[in-house]
């Protein structure tokens, strides 16, 4: 059962939207000390969420024929793995290879009237694009003097109409006070629906896993999408990823969210790669969508088209805003969630700048929230049939975190160490080397959570992958990853001991991707390392 306050309240928010009840004494939760130190009880969200989700995964095992189970689940490591990019490493070293996304445009400025604005580039032709709009340099201090010219309302609307990510800091009442956190707060966790009925698709019987036999098809970016995915194969399902042959790749996250499936190049404005596409869609059972407000429609892919290539598909849709909700059509990433929904005033409290939450909530959790859009779907379609579109949007993952408040010397923290890697941490081979990553939030009692395939790089299958026609083995093939050898080694060369590092890039905050904190941990873990 779940008993803490705030996994319950996280709990009965997001099965309260499930059209069936769930038995929640098949869960146990080992409690653990806060890593992530904030008034926004994170831990806590993962935990609630993630009982969902685990149940979900039980009940589609007994729907085809597995054993009844239960599920254990640890408050400390579910916090954790909303930062699992930040606690991955590839032969021992962090996978944080790249630093071009680190650059002042991602950051939060002081506006003309005082209030403060947060803001990201990320990707070149958003990072112009602001600086365009600015007309200033790429420094934190040029950026800083340009939005000074302007009042909060009028960065966030100039940039909105130009299609860039940006919203003002705010506090939760300010955000409810605004028709569209009112209708953001008013919506269920997450969406769910089903559009038609017919079709003869169904999961049918499964021999070892909850989810063998179940086709995924991605058409994701970053994290939230790509996370519905990899919760997805984490449980047998097979996941095709379908990205552009050129794009922006920040490969920490594609290291951290693409394991469990094959990736692919397809150019899907091209005349091979829809219909290569249109094949995969063909024989799926989920279609995973995360690119921007309207990109699919433009590559005609609007849902009467998706209905005719498969009439039993599940399309699971995640966005920044909800569908309908008058921000539909706004681009934002986890930073901007936090900003606009109260979840950054809430952590900011006794600090003399607006700070963000340590990890990737929004992200993590809409991801979360999208797999259990898209169970849910899959259970009721099994009786039903039909097609079904789910979603899940980070602003409304953020609206409810923004709810989960208290004071910050409510309950001790400790820092994440080496040690949480040795407790949690596994170890699995891949063509890329030997990747050591925190092991998978759910524990079942009678079926393992883990990726049958390694993480690759983009691309590493051919443009004519197809589903798998196998039928599942008589005997379940070993794991292929263990408890984390490396780290009982000592193998583990550059970790930063801390409470998660913030996504900013503007040197502002407490321990963030620029800032001088970071650097000088860094510089104490190298002479640390000389001296021993």
């Amino acid at each position: 059962m779940i008993t803490q306050p705030f996994q319950k309240r996280a709990f009965d928010a997001v099965a309260g939207a499930l059209p069936f009840a769930l038995d929640e004494s098949k869960v146990s939760v080992t409690d653990g000390v806060a890593y992530v130190k904030s008034p926004v009880k994170v831990h806590d969200y993962a935990v609630g969420v993630m009982a969902v989700y685990g149940l979900l995964i039980e009940r589609i095992g007994v729907m085809r024929g597995l054993p009844a189970q239960t599920l254990r689940l640890n408050r400390r490591l579910s916090g954790l793995l909303l930062n699992s990019g930040q606690m991955q490493f590839m032969n021992g070293y962090s996978c944080f290879l790249d630093t071009w996304p680190v650059g002042p445009d991602n950051g939060t400025f002081r506006a003309k009237d005082g209030r403060y604005v947060t803001m990201i580039g990320l990707f070149p032709h958003l990072r112009d694009a602001i600086l365009d709009y600015l007309e200033c340099a790429n420094s934190a201090a040029a950026i800083q003097r340009a939005v000074e010219r302007r009042t909060a309302q009028e960065l966030e609307d100039g940039m909105a109409a130009r299609r860039l990510p940006a919203g003002i800091v705010r506090s939760l009442d300010e955000w409810l006070s605004l028709p569209q956190g009112a209708q953001t707060a008013a919506r269920p966790m997450f969406d769910l629906e089903q559009v038609a009925g017919g079709g003869r698709r169904r999961l049918g019987p499964a021999r070892h896993r909850p989810l063998e036999g179940l086709r995924v098809v991605e058409l994701t970016h970053l994290v939230a999408g790509p996370t519905v995915g990899r919760m997805l194969a984490e449980q047998g399902a097979e996941v095709i990823t379908v990205q552009a042959p050129t794009g922006d790749w920040v490969l920490p996250l594609w290291l951290d969210v693409n394991w469990g499936k094959k990736s692919v190049l397809l150019d899907l404005k091209g005349q091979l790669g829809k219909a290569r596409l249109a094949k995969l869609l063909a024989g799926a059972d989920v279609l995973v969508d995360s690119y921007g407000p309207g990109s699919l429609e433009r590559l005609g892919l609007d849902v009467a088209t998706l209905q005719a290539l498969n009439p039993n598909l599940v399309y699971t849709r995640v966005s920044y805003a909800a569908p309908g909700t008058p921000w539909a059509d706004r681009k934002g990433f986890e930073q901007i969630g936090q900003a606009v929904s109260g979840v950054m005033h809430a952590n900011s409290v006794g600090m003399p700048d607006p700070t963000l939450v340590s990890v990737l909530l929004n992200d993590y959790v809409t991801g979360y929230l999208g797999a259990v859009a898209t169970l849910a779907a899959l259970i009721e379609r099994e009786d039903k049939g039909g097609f079904w579109r789910a979603g899940a949007s980070l602003s409304r993952c953020a609206t409810f975190a923004a709810s989960l408040v208290a004071p910050l010397e409510d309950e001790p923290y400790a820092p994440c160490t080496l040690q949480d890697l040795i407790d949690f941490g596994v170890d699995q081979d891949s063509p890329l080397g030997t990747f050591t990553r925190l092991g998978p939030a759910v524990e079942f009692s009678a079926t393992p959570s883990a990726f049958d395939l390694p993480i690759t790089i983009p691309g590493a299958y051919p443009d004519h992958t197809s589903w798998s026609e196998a039928a599942a083995p008589a005997v379940l093939p070993p794991l292929q990853q263990i408890p984390s050898r490396l780290a009982r080694l000592g193998a583990i060369r550059n970790f930063v001991v801390g409470h998660g590092i913030e996504d900013r890039g503007d040197g502002g905050g407490v321990l963030s991707l620029a800032s001088r904190s970071l650097f000088e941990l860094v510089t104490a873990a190298r002479r640390a390392e000389a001296s021993a």
